[in-house]
């Protein structure tokens, strides 16, 4: 199992995939997440749509935040760009994440 954290980016894929699913991501039953689980597209669609969606927010100049770096220790933080397109490995990494805790949300149920 992946870890269960999501990046910044990893964060901005899975939005734009449960936008594509024309879906919310947050205050759903289990039942409900495990039908969005089947639902998800492929890597490859998911590519696609997701960099669609951020060469359009780039193009229109309508990027919603940058992103905020800094961790525990840190004298100070950096922020990036909001991306305007997403590699097939974060876009994977985010699904796969998704569908870890959707299974680690059954697991605790069925327990």
């Amino acid at each position: 199992m992946t870890d269960l954290a999501w990046t910044s980016k990893e964060n901005i894929a899975i939005e734009l995939i449960f936008e594509l699913l024309k879906e919310t991501r947050f205050n759903r039953t289990l039942h409900e997440y495990c039908e969005i689980d089947k639902q998800l597209p492929t890597i490859e669609a998911a590519f696609v749509h997701v960099n669609s969606r951020l060469a359009q927010l780039a193009k229109s100049g309508r990027a919603p935040y940058e992103i905020c770096y800094f961790k525990q220790g840190d004298r100070g933080h950096f922020y990036e760009p909001f991306p305007t397109s997403l590699s097939r490995e974060t876009i994977r990494k985010a699904i796969r994440k998704y569908r870890d805790q959707v299974a680690v949300a059954r697991q605790l149920v069925s327990h």
